[in-house]
């Protein structure tokens, strides 16, 4: 009687197929993951700066409210346009004289304004919109 010790070739065939499979796999999803991380890196690098570009047009939007303004800058390597029109215009609340009896219609002085914000860093580039309020120096 032969008493066999040990595996035969076909189990370590099969062993080694679900060893390569294991392992084949693993890399892809290594690899999978790698690239997320570098597309996730691009996206937070293109848009971390977002609050401070905003605030700046805020400031040229307020200095100087026009019906139409537009810009571009660059911060380190990511750039930048915007363009902002005019969208609405507002005027305080009507208001009324009990001296005269009349109701006095103060000018237009609020416009809002729709803002697009383009930004591009290494390839990459996102849209971006958003609204901003100005207003006009009181007139005496």
């Amino acid at each position: 009687m032969n008493i066999s010790r040990g595996l035969t070739l076909i189990e370590v065939l099969v062993a080694a197929v679900i060893l390569f499979a294991a392992l084949s796999l693993s890399v892809v999803s290594i690899q999978s993951l790698r690239q997320s991380s570098a597309q996730a890196e691009k996206i937070i690098k293109t848009l971390q700066p977002t609050r401070m570009i905003a605030l700046s047009i805020q400031q040229k939007i307020r200095s100087k409210p026009e019906e139409s303004l537009s810009g571009s800058g660059r911060i380190n390597k990511l750039t930048y346009s915007w363009q902002a029109n005019v969208i609405a215009k507002g005027s305080a609340p009507q208001r009324f004289d009990l001296d005269s009896g009349s109701v006095s219609v103060p000018p237009e002085r609020f416009w809002l304004y729709q803002v697009d914000l383009e930004l591009s860093y290494a390839g990459r580039t996102e849209q971006l919109q958003f609204k901003e309020l100005a207003w006009l120096p009181l007139v005496f």
